[in-house]
């Protein structure tokens, strides 16, 4: 019998929760995370009062069609055209393409967010390192796999510690309570541990790529962040 290039194994359905996560926390949706993060905790970067402002909305729209819907389009593309097996790019040779086309678009998307008025410098700094990390992902894929998952996680765990750094006394509001910067750097590194650890659970990854991923998603960050300060 004929299997869809699109579906799961048996095996890895009956691990929902780590399904989940590793959707939620998508490599592609780490950009808009970091902006919805640095949006809610100083808007007035952005030279808004608050999120809901019509421009942190329309920047947060471009920022979710360039950087994860578009992408994505992309990729069901590929697989629609044979070009890859499945969305889920098992083979390290499958994601040349996807992590080349996504490379460039991200540094497009730097680029022109970096030379905008309404985009603060620590944000392009962000973007940077997301660039930075998916050009090493890129090279090293070529030698051997590596999480793009903890890439991404590695890349937003050293966006709140830089983060916690200038903004220290800031927090997000909840409920009438301030979540501390600091907090909201702990949950991100317990989050970060569970997508590795779902990662390991489906079969994905071995430990060497899961923390080989966290390490060029967090380095990268911080040599962005040297580039610009």
């Amino acid at each position: 019998m004929d299997i869809t290039t699109t579906e799961v194994p048996e095996h890895k359905t009956k691990k929902w929760w780590a399904l989940a996560l590793s959707a939620i926390f998508h490599p592609l949706l780490i950009p808009t995370y970091m902006f919805i993060l640095l949006m809610v905790v100083n808007p007035f970067l952005f030279g808004a009062n608050d999120f809901g402002e019509k421009r942190a909305l329309l920047t947060l729209m471009m920022m979710v069609l360039y950087t994860a819907v578009i992408p994505m389009i992309s990729v069901l593309l590929m697989v629609a055209l044979n070009m890859v097996s499945s969305i889920m790019m098992e083979e390290k040779s499958e994601r040349i393409g996807p992590l080349l086309l996504v490379m460039v678009l991200y540094f497009w998307v730097y680029y022109n967010l970096s030379n905008s008025n309404d985009v603060p410098t620590i944000f392009s700094t962000f973007l940077l390192g997301v660039v930075i990390a998916l050009a090493l992902a890129f090279v090293i894929n070529v030698l051997d796999k590596i999480s793009l998952h903890t890439v991404g996680m590695g890349g937003l765990v050293g966006m709140l510690m830089i983060t916690m750094g200038l903004f220290g006394a800031n927090g997000i509001v909840v409920g009438g309570y301030t979540v501390g910067l600091g907090v909201l750097l702990i949950i991100g590194v317990v989050i970060a541990g569970l997508v590795g650890t779902a990662r390991l659970a489906l079969g994905a990854h071995d430990k060497v790529q899961i923390y080989a991923g966290y390490l060029v998603g967090f380095l990268s960050q911080l040599v962005a962040l040297k580039f610009y300060f």
